[in-house]
């Protein structure tokens, strides 16, 4: 029983390291998501800060949502956030098409070359606070 009890308290405090080295991860990753985003629209008349500004605001946006997906998770049974996702993305390819001023099909291969890219990193952030993780602990 008290191996049990210790397997859990092992699990636990791995979670809490690799949940604290992700918010980390998260700062050294939007800054070059929006080098990403700099390079992207390099024709534009913006600078990398306010990209940089853009990244946080929709950051800000997806936790916003996320807090809501899991405030209404206390109150009734959250089974499928996908609909949270949705949002949010729509949310991100309509504030492109806004703050960059471009046409749709411009901001949708855009968009989608952005998410790809985005989705590349955070493969590679998820596995590098996983090894970071695994290594301290």
């Amino acid at each position: 029983m008290n191996k049990v009890m210790d397997d859990n308290d092992s699990y636990d405090k791995f979670v809490n390291e690799s949940l604290s080295y992700i918010s980390i991860s998260l700062f050294i990753f939007l800054p070059l998501f929006t080098l990403f985003l700099k390079l992207l629209y390099v024709r534009r008349k913006f600078t990398y800060v306010d990209h940089l500004i853009f990244v946080f605001h929709t950051q800000t946006v997806f936790f916003m949502l996320l807090t809501i997906v899991y405030i209404l998770s206390f109150f009734m049974k959250v089974e499928n956030a996908s609909i949270f996702i949705l949002i949010f993305l729509t949310y991100l390819f309509l504030a492109m098409k806004k703050f960059y001023n471009q046409g749709y099909i411009k901001t949708l291969f855009k968009f989608l070359m952005l998410n790809f890219v985005y989705m590349i990193m955070a493969v590679l952030g998820v596995v590098l606070v996983t090894l970071i993780s695994f290594a301290i602990y």
